[in-house]
């Protein structure tokens, strides 16, 4: 298993993209996109974007940014990281 120290968010991956490095997206690579792939974003899909899906930027999804969203940067949200803050609380899909 991957320690936290070392995991890669493969639906916004940066990184070595070569085949073996773990932002390769081709068949059988860790950020593959197709069908049944890590990095899948269709209906479904880990990375799917859409209403419902786990990277949802809308009002009430996981990645929305605006006041009270989990991913809110600003003054007392989860990933504020200015004076008094320190992102502590943000979800993953921060970016």
């Amino acid at each position: 298993m991957t320690s936290s120290a070392q995991a890669v968010d493969v639906c916004n991956c940066q990184g070595n993209d070569r085949p073996g490095g773990p932002c390769y997206a081709g068949p059988g690579g860790a950020a593959y996109d197709g069908p049944d792939g890590p990095a899948y974003s269709g209906v479904g899909g880990p990375c799917y974007a859409g209403v419902g899906g786990p990277e949802y930027s809308g009002v009430g999804g996981p990645a929305y940014a605006g006041p009270g969203g989990a991913s809110y940067a600003g003054v007392g949200g989860p990933c504020y990281s200015g004076p008094s803050g320190n992102g502590a609380n943000c979800p993953s899909i921060c970016s």
